[in-house]
């Protein structure tokens, strides 16, 4: 898919649009994008969520492994915090497609803060729907 479908995709996404998730690219296997942090998104110690920071993560995995055409499912997850989303006016992410076969798909992603500091990594296993099924 391209890249103004990909973001028609992420202003029909209800959750997408309530936590400010901005699709600033994407292409075959890779999607970038951001979000800006709010009041309505942190924790009780100043920083961003970490549920927050995984929906981005999760969510632009689900595109990048969504640029080949399939519709995409969540199969596993994994997410390493290595430091706080704080001090920075957005959290980026990028998220580039490791494998993609006929069923399954492996995506990685990298978030980072605005000096492409990374601060959290994660992998996402998505399962290819076939509703023909």
């Amino acid at each position: 898919m391209e890249f103004e479908e990909m973001k028609t995709v992420v202003a029909r996404n209800p959750f997408a649009v309530l936590i400010g998730m901005e699709l600033l690219e994407a292409a075959d296997g890779y999607a970038r994008a951001r979000i800006r942090l709010k009041p309505q998104l942190m924790n009780v110690y100043g920083g961003m969520h970490g549920g927050c920071a995984f929906a981005l993560a999760d969510t632009l995995a689900g595109i990048a492994a969504a640029t080949y055409g399939d519709h995409v499912t969540t199969l596993d997850a994994s997410i390493n915090y290595m430091r706080p989303v704080a001090g920075t006016q957005y959290l980026y992410c990028e998220a580039e497609v490791q494998r993609s076969g006929n069923k399954i798909s492996v995506v990685c992603t990298k978030l980072t803060d605005d000096h492409a500091k990374l601060l959290i990594q994660g992998s996402f296993t998505y399962y290819h729907l076939d509703f023909a099924e």
